[in-house]
C-alpha cells in the first residue's frame, strides 16, 4: 500500500486526534468558547467542526493556498495582491470577532 503525503497527513490527523483523546482521558469538546456554550452535545460540535474544516480546505484549494501561506510568503515578497488579500483576511477576522462578541 503506497501513500503520498496526503495519505500520511490524513493518518497523522486521525492518530493525533486519538492520541490527544487518550492523553486527555476521552473525547471532550470543551474549550471552544461560544461553540460549546451554544450547542449541546459533542455530536453537534463534531459535525460543525468537520463542516468548517471541509470549507476551509475547499477555500484553500480553490484559492491555490491558505491565508497563512499567502500572508507569510506573499507579503514577504511585497506582492501587492498578497498585501491586499492579507489586509482583507485580517479585516474580515476583526469584523467577525466583534460580531460574535456582540451576539454572545
Amino acid at each position: 500500500l503506497s501513500f503520498d503525503w496526503r495519505g500520511w497527513f490524513l493518518i497523522g490527523l486521525v492518530v493525533g486526534g486519538f492520541a490527544f483523546a487518550l492523553v486527555r482521558g476521552g473525547p471532550d469538546f470543551d474549550g471552544y468558547g461560544w461553540l460549546t456554550r451554544t450547542f449541546e452535545g459533542d455530536v453537534w460540535i463534531a459535525v460543525i467542526l468537520l463542516v468548517a474544516g471541509v470549507l476551509i480546505g475547499f477555500g484553500a484549494k480553490t484559492a491555490g493556498g491558505c491565508t497563512s501561506g499567502n500572508g507569510l510568503t506573499g507579503t514577504s515578497m511585497l506582492s501587492r495582491a498578497a498585501l491586499a488579500a492579507t489586509a482583507t483576511f485580517f479585516g474580515t477576522a476583526i469584523v467577525v470577532s466583534f460580531a460574535i462578541e456582540a451576539l454572545t
